[in-house]
Order: structure tokens, then C-alpha cells, then sequence
């Protein structure tokens, strides 16, 4: 009996030694290949994790740059943070994967992107051009741009440089190209200080797994009387003196750029010839006559559906500056879904039907209204929605009320005055159930909305037409939860505005003639007018003017004196010294002149370098450049800056004008 139990329990054991010794060879057999895979699998979701992660890093990082809350060494720490790990980003592979759109999405619109792909020798090379550009809160300046190249010939072989560390520029078109020199990248942009006039063009070499830049050689240059050409090293600056706005867009056969002036029929082609070289030209082919027209556009209708919401708004089609055309349509569905588009993902029984109409379309502005319904499950009635975005074409941003009107005391007295109109006549007199403080703490925050469903119904919104200024207002669900007024454009005093250089081209009125100063004509006897250097242009509080540089003697001591001419000659506003006529003798002349706004303040300055000599000591015939700026105050009146005119001569940002505006950019100047 216990030899049959020692037996029983014996062949017990040795089956089950078997059975774990065969489930361990087949677990052998199977075991490379099943950790690879599952090694493999590890390996990407740790992948895609880290670059998940340093993705949402990034964008939280920031946040905290463009939080104004937080202290400037920590924003500023941030920021260094954010351009070099973004740097660090495109680098990896998986960001390749991301379309143009959906990177600027993600990065909340700070980021401007072009892509764009090109047959080389080699085989097919992507290239990626992107812009980032600092809040001024943090910098100084509101020239701080980063700009990052990424390129790729397979989703495998990726690779990113930065080639702007806060510089003033913004890239908006390039090509790429095989030259004899080798894989030549041609970038073309706005000097964005004064964006969108001039322009700049630059060359970069690819050489030993990164860009370089490369000097411009000139084999041909001709420019109009009205071009001003400036050859720095490594760069070409162009600008046309005599108009306000520029574009640049690629050549059809790819091998350069066409830059023109919006009010000019003259135009330039920079070309680049397979050695290098570069050639400047006012002449051009009838094949690209279609550029010297004025930049128009389309629109086109797009559609959102999802889970019962239906939104419809524009996109901008047709524009020739594509990477403008991609921000403006970024801003246009970002502010028609803005608080909408979350409830399509929830069961929140939302229904929101929104259609829009477009209020005035020109060149410079974009003005779109959107209205509907939408309601929930077990409300009893829906709400009618109402809000809108009005579009600078030029600057390629949002305008609201605020930056048109001051909402003050003035703005507000107006309105209770009865000089605006109710869209729907029974809601005219409803406008006085509002107390000024509440009109204006609405009216400030008008156009700035919070995100969310709610927050949208509460809040006030503009929009403008051909001839008026339009005004929205939440009201009480019974009288219709909202209400439109109309104020003629032309019926609001310039006390009350705000930015004379969009109302100049927003207001159906004609500029005001100027006012002269004493009316008498310049003294040509006693002011020799230096033509080259004389312009027609347009002044806010002037209107259409001419700018005349003119040399005298005082004291038997030649100086540079400035004024404006009216159509008759007559002087309407005499300049204030420049800096340098107290010292020295002006014998060269006046060597440039620019007018920009430099401090941002929505009034035209005036730039002007000239070259002065001591007159005393062996140096004394040897001439030196000056520079001043005539900022104009709101009261049309100009000024100068001592302080900042001795800074700007003595530590040498003098000799061009790019060099003025560069350093002035970085000041905070305000002369009101």
C-alpha cells in the first residue's frame, strides 16, 4: 500500500516537472521575438509619451512668458527656456508629423508657419520656416522674433536650426533651391519693426549639416528715384520711401522675389543667378503683371458639425501673402468657435446654430458679424447669440473697440445722446437702462471674450460697415438678449478716437486740409531745398504734405532746417532744430529719410540722418553721420529727444536707418 502511494506520487511529480519544463521551451521558443515586439512597443509609447510631454511643457511654459502676473526674471527665464527646447522639438522626428495649423493651434497662435517642399537633386527636401515672437513686456521691444528652420528628406532624418535669436525680423516666404554653390535657402520677410514696410531678403547656404548665412552679391542693380536700397553684409533692406505698405512673394520660375508697394505701379524683382550672384531690377515680364495689382482677396464659406453644433464662418482665399492669409484665417475660426466647439465633445444636449455676414470687406479691413441660436435640453427657449471679429489686414491682427475709441467719459456721453441708432427701432431707448459706469467697464472690454458659452452671451462686441461704427450690448432675454446701435463714423470727433491711422483709411471722410502756420511760402532765397531728399507723404492732423530738407546759414555756419509744405507751397508746420546744428557745420547734406511710427503710438515719424563735419582740427573736413527723430505728438506738433538723440549718436546707431529704428525699438518712448 505505501510502495503504491510512493509510486502514485512519484508519477504525479515527475508529470508535472514535464509539463513546466515543456511550458518553459515553448516559452523559450517564443520568448525573442515576443520581448522584442513588447520592447518595441515599451520603446514607442515612451516616444510618444516624452514627445507628449515635452509638447505640453512647452506650451505651459508659455503661459508663463505671456503671464503678466508673474515677474519679469521669471518670464524672461521662461522664455530662453521655451526657444531653446522648442529649438530642441523640432528636432524629433514626430514633429514633422504635426501640420502647420495644428502646431499654431497647439502654440495658441504665437507662432507663424510655413511649409513648403522642393525637388533637389538629391531627392525631395521639406523645409519649414517658423516665427515666434516675445510679448514686448518681457524684452523691451517689440522686435524680439525667433525664427527656427526644420527640414527633412524622409519622416526619419529630421533636423531644426534656430537662425534668429531675437531679432527684429518675420519671414514670410522662401525658396529653396540647387545653385552651383551648393543647397541655397532664399528668405524673404518683413523688418517687422515697422511691418509691413521695408522688406528684407536674405541668403543662407546649407553646408556641413546646417544654414549659414551667405554675403549678397550684386551683379545688376537698378532702382526707381522712390527705392531705397540697403546693403548690409549679409542682407538686403528695400523699401519704397514714398508709400506706407510693402509685400514680397515668390517669382513664379522660383529663382527670387518680387517686392512691391500697394499704392505704387513700381516694382522690384530680386533674382539669383545659379553662381550666387544677384540681380536688382525695376523691369519685369508681362507673365508677372498680375503682382503689380492691388492685393485683393475672396472669401469662402467653411463649415463646424458636430453633436448638434453647426457653426459656419469665413476663410480668406486668394490672398497672394500666404503665410498672412493662414494667420488671418487661424484668427477667423479660432473667434467663430471660441467657447462653442467643447460642447460637440460633451452630452450636455447643447444645440447651437451660427451663421455670419460680412459688414465691410476692403484691403484694410474685415468686419464679420455672427448670429444664432442655441439652446439645451430642458430650457424652456432658446438664446439668441450675437458676436463678432473686425480684422487689420494689414497688421494681420484682431482690432476692438478700444483700440478705435477711447471709452471714456466723452465716448459715453455721446451715446446717451441719442446720436446712435438701434438696429431693431424697438430696442432704441433700452440703451439708457445703463448707468456710464456700467457702459464703460462693457464698452472697454468689448470684443475680448472669455471662453466660455455664458461668458459670450454677457458681453459686448463692435463691428463697422462702410460709414458706421457698430455696437453691441447684452439685454435681457425678453427684449431679445442683445442689442445692435449705429453711430456714423463720420458723427464721432477725434477727441474721442483712437489710432488716426486706421481711422484715416476706416473713416468715409476726407482728410481735413491742413491748417498753415502764418501761410506764407517757404523762402527759397534763404532755404536751398535739397530735392532728393524732399517727399510728398501724409501726416495724421495734416493730411497730404510735403516734406521738404532744406540747407541755410546761420551765422555764416550751414544748417539743416525741415518743414512741411501745403499744394501752394506754403509752410504749415516749421521742425524744431536738428540735433547736431548746434555744434557742427552741415556741408554734406542730408544722406536718408524715413517716415515710420517708431514708438508705436499710431502717429508717423520722422527719421533723418545726415552727415555733418567739425570744421576745426586735422579731422575737421571729415564727415560724420547724425541722426534725429521727430516724434509727433497728438497735439500735430513735433518733438525730439535730447536724451535720446545723445544716446543714439554717441554709441554709433547712426549710420542707417535700420540701425536707428533697431536701437530706438528697444526704448519704451512716450511723448504724450
Amino acid at each position: 500500500m505505501n510502495y503504491l502511494k510512493y509510486c502514485r506520487t512519484c508519477c504525479v511529480l515527475l508529470l508535472l516537472i514535464s509539463c513546466v519544463a515543456l511550458n518553459g521551451c515553448i516559452k523559450e521558443q517564443d520568448s525573442p521575438a515576443t520581448e522584442t515586439n513588447h520592447a518595441l512597443s515599451l520603446q514607442n509609447d515612451d516616444k510618444t509619451i516624452s514627445y507628449s510631454k515635452k509638447l505640453d511643457t512647452l506650451v505651459k511654459k508659455l503661459h508663463i512668458v505671456n503671464d503678466e502676473n508673474k515677474d519679469s526674471d521669471t518670464r524672461q527665464n521662461k522664455l530662453e527656456e521655451f526657444t531653446q527646447e522648442l529649438n530642441s522639438l523640432l528636432n524629433d522626428p514626430e514633429s514633422v508629423e504635426m501640420k502647420d495649423e495644428e502646431l499654431v493651434e497647439k502654440f495658441e497662435n504665437n507662432l507663424t508657419i510655413l511649409t513648403k517642399s522642393f525637388p533637389l537633386k538629391s531627392g525631395q527636401l521639406s523645409v519649414r520656416v517658423m516665427n515666434y515672437r516675445a510679448p514686448k513686456t518681457v524684452t523691451g521691444t517689440i522686435g524680439d522674433k525667433y525664427t527656427f528652420i526644420q527640414w527633412w528628406s524622409t519622416k526619419q532624418l529630421v533636423h531644426a536650426q534656430m537662425i534668429e535669436d531675437g531679432g527684429p525680423e518675420l519671414t514670410i516666404d522662401f525658396v529653396v533651391r540647387d545653385s552651383d554653390k551648393g543647397i541655397q535657402l532664399l528668405l524673404g520677410g518683413y523688418v517687422s519693426i515697422y511691418h509691413p514696410d521695408p522688406v528684407f531678403v536674405a541668403l543662407w547656404e546649407f553646408s556641413g549639416e546646417k544654414w549659414t548665412q551667405k554675403e549678397l552679391v550684386t551683379d545688376k542693380k537698378k532702382l526707381p528715384d522712390a527705392w531705397e536700397l540697403n546693403e548690409d553684409t549679409d542682407e538686403f533692406i528695400l523699401e519704397n520711401r514714398q508709400h506706407d505698405s510693402m509685400s514680397i512673394g515668390v517669382l513664379d520660375h522660383g529663382d527670387g522675389f518680387l517686392i512691391n508697394s500697394d499704392d505704387s505701379e513700381q516694382n522690384l524683382i530680386i533674382e539669383f543667378s545659379k553662381s550666387g550672384e544677384v540681380r536688382i531690377d525695376s523691369e519685369y515680364s508681362t507673365a508677372l503683371n498680375t503682382y503689380s495689382e492691388r492685393q485683393s482677396y475672396e472669401l469662402i464659406q467653411k463649415e463646424y458639425s458636430k453633436n448638434g453644433i453647426v457653426i459656419k464662418y469665413p476663410q480668406i482665399t486668394k490672398l497672394k501673402n500666404i503665410a498672412k492669409q493662414k494667420s488671418l484665417n487661424q484668427i477667423l475660426k479660432a473667434d467663430a468657435l471660441e467657447g462653442l466647439q467643447k460642447y460637440a465633445d460633451s452630452n450636455a444636449g447643447v444645440h447651437v446654430e451660427i451663421d455670419y455676414e460680412i459688414k465691410r470687406q476692403s484691403e484694410r479691413f474685415l468686419s464679420v458679424q455672427y448670429t444664432g441660436i442655441h439652446y439645451m435640453k430642458d430650457v424652456a427657449y432658446p438664446t439668441h447669440m450675437f458676436y463678432t471679429t473686425n480684422l487689420d489686414m494689414k497688421q494681420v491682427s484682431r482690432i476692438r473697440l478700444r483700440d478705435l475709441i477711447k471709452v471714456e467719459k466723452p465716448f459715453i456721453e455721446l451715446i446717451k445722446s441719442g446720436k446712435i441708432t438701434a438696429v431693431q427701432p424697438e430696442q432704441q431707448g433700452l440703451i439708457g437702462d445703463f448707468t456710464k459706469d456700467d457702459l464703460i467697464q462693457l464698452l472697454t472690454n468689448a470684443d475680448v471674450t472669455k471662453g466660455s458659452l455664458a461668458e459670450v452671451e454677457m458681453e459686448s462686441f463692435s463691428y463697422f460697415t462702410n460709414d458706421s461704427l457698430g455696437m453691441s450690448v447684452p439685454m435681457a432675454h425678453v427684449v431679445g438678449d442683445h442689442a445692435e446701435y449705429e453711430i456714423p463714423l463720420a458723427q464721432i470727433p477725434e477727441n474721442i478716437r483712437q489710432n488716426e491711422e486706421l481711422w484715416s483709411e476706416l473713416s468715409s471722410v476726407e482728410d481735413q486740409s491742413v491748417s498753415t502756420v502764418g501761410g506764407e511760402k517757404l523762402n527759397t532765397d534763404q532755404y536751398e531745398i535739397e530735392e532728393s531728399q524732399s517727399f510728398q507723404t501724409t501726416f495724421e492732423g495734416f493730411g497730404k504734405v510735403r516734406f521738404v530738407s532744406t540747407q541755410a546759414k546761420k551765422d555764416e555756419i550751414p544748417k539743416n532746417y525741415f518743414f512741411l509744405l501745403d499744394d501752394q507751397e506754403r509752410v504749415v508746420y516749421s521742425f524744431p532744430d536738428m540735433y547736431g546744428n548746434e555744434w557742427w557745420y552741415a556741408d554734406e547734406g542730408i544722406e536718408a529719410v524715413a517716415f515710420r511710427d517708431v514708438n508705436k503710438d499710431g502717429l508717423k515719424d520722422i527719421i533723418i540722418i545726415a552727415y555733418y563735419e567739425t570744421g576745426t582740427g586735422p579731422d575737421g573736413a571729415k564727415p560724420f553721420p547724425i541722426a534725429d527723430i521727430y516724434f509727433q505728438k497728438k497735439n500735430k506738433t513735433f518733438t525730439t529727444i535730447p536724451a535720446l538723440d545723445e544716446a543714439l549718436n554717441d554709441q554709433g546707431h547712426n549710420p542707417t536707418i535700420k540701425d536707428v529704428i533697431q536701437y530706438v525699438s528697444k526704448q519704451r518712448i512716450n511723448v504724450n
